[in-house]
């Protein structure tokens, strides 16, 4: 049940970037995973389980993709630094 509701966070996710994201939720997408990126740096440190460490490398290999294409669309859209410190 858990991986049906992350993969439709994550169509859900892909459809707003398709959709063309305007600055602010480009902005809140990247803090967004930022902040996934840093929850899942805590559990790769504390997991003990090596299947579960797999899925937390997998995952985090996941969030970096995501991250990069976010940053990529921002310098696309014109997004800048003056716009994070909202």
């Amino acid at each position: 049940m858990e991986s049906v509701l992350k993969l439709l966070q994550h169509t859900t996710d892909c459809e707003e970037v398709q959709n063309g994201l305007d600055q602010q939720q480009i902005i809140d997408s990247i803090r967004d995973v930022s902040r996934k990126l840093a929850y899942n740096e805590c559990w790769f440190q504390t997991e003990s389980d090596e299947n579960l460490i797999d899925a937390c490398i997998y995952q985090r290999e996941e969030l970096k993709s995501r991250y990069r294409y976010l940053l990529k669309l921002a310098k696309q859209k014109g997004v800048n630094c003056a716009s994070f410190q909202k």
